[in-house]
């Protein structure tokens, strides 16, 4: 089980355990209070087998607790699942791309520890986390009052979600309520402005998916 040392005097983070499971699901009643079944998958989750680099299977459950062991905080990240209900894409490509692209889910932290730094630490972990797995893209979803926060943490924002699948070919996805935040994770992935698009084109993020230099979107399709 992963562990780590913080800046935050006091503070710890490592790999959720079966026995957070109350813990996690009180921090997260206060992500989402209008659906009670955003998180129902947490619990039997928690129960998986640990297989690093991440916790477990895709899933990435990290937990912040005190020195005394209270739990402050928590970060749910893993694959994103509209990947595999995209019509563009089909089942194998959704798993390539899977293995590439993560987003986190969820950040809570407790009302009486806020403004302590324990959920940009979380972040940061899982920057790490994702880095070290191989991904090559870190997503969250964004909403207005938040954007500078997460621009602090080295994402940029975007109206919608592009990926390059050749050099005159991506997949587009947005979000009915929020704007996207994304952060390349290592070299070969990178964001490119196209003409015609009011998102960048996130390019390179599997083998041979560079956007085309001087691609530029006509409204129905993408040109050089």
């Amino acid at each position: 089980m992963a562990t780590n040392r913080t800046r935050l005097p006091g503070i710890t983070l490592r790999d959720a355990a079966p026995s957070d499971a109350d813990a996690v699901m009180r921090l997260l009643a206060d992500v989402n209070p209008d659906d009670p079944n955003a998180f129902e998958d947490v619990r039997p989750n928690l129960s998986l087998p640990q297989e690093g680099p991440l916790s477990p299977f895709r899933a990435l459950m990290v937990v912040a607790e005190s020195d005394e062991g209270e739990t402050f905080g928590v970060l749910l990240g893993g694959a994103p699942l509209w990947l595999f209900d995209h019509p563009g894409l089909d089942v194998p490509l959704a798993h390539l791309l899977a293995e590439r692209i993560a987003i986190i889910t969820a950040v809570a932290v407790d009302p009486d520890q806020r403004g302590r730094g324990i959920g940009a630490e979380l972040i940061r972990h899982s920057v790490r986390r994702f880095t070290r797995a191989g991904y090559g893209l870190l997503t969250l979803n964004c909403f207005p009052e938040l954007e500078s926060y997460y621009q602090g943490l080295g994402f940029s924002i975007m109206n919608d979600l592009n990926v390059a699948l050749g050099p005159l070919n991506a997949v587009g996805h947005r979000w009915g309520d929020t704007r996207v935040a994304a952060r390349p994770l290592d070299r070969y992935t990178s964001f490119v402005d196209v003409p015609g698009l009011s998102s960048p084109v996130v390019s390179g993020v599997l083998p041979n998916t560079r956007m085309a230099r001087g691609a530029y979107f006509d409204g129905e399709q993408f040109c050089a």
